[in-house]
């Protein structure tokens, strides 16, 4: 009986920390055209990819709005840097193939675009 009791308490204490540990760590919140480096002339692109997320700020950390695919609109406004590893912050033109609403900002990967 005292086995399980120490191994209730070992388990109890090693969720509670880690836990403890997922509960403080910072999460990323949504960044708008601030992060940008580079701007840009109003431009209409197209998404040349399946799958390329769709998200609050230019990183895998941000969340993720949902997914753009081949031939979704997207208007470019600014980016991160200057070509390779870029994001690209703009707006979604028309609802997109996985319902994303017109006018939604966000940040894709600068190379899933055309």
């Amino acid at each position: 009986m005292k086995i399980k009791r120490k191994a209730s308490l070992v388990v109890l204490s090693a969720v509670l920390m880690l836990g403890g540990s997922v509960a403080l760590a910072p999460t990323a919140s949504a960044v708008g055209p601030s992060a940008c480096r580079f701007n840009s002339p109003n431009v209409n692109l197209k998404v040349d990819t399946s799958g390329a997320r769709f998200r609050t700020g230019p990183g895998q950390r941000y969340r993720a709005i949902g997914t753009l695919y081949r031939g979704d609109s997207f208007r470019y406004y600014c980016r991160t840097r200057v070509f390779e590893k870029s994001w690209s912050y703009g707006k979604i033109l028309k609802r997109t193939t996985s319902g994303i609403r017109a006018g939604t900002s966000g940040w894709v990967y600068s190379k899933y675009l055309d």
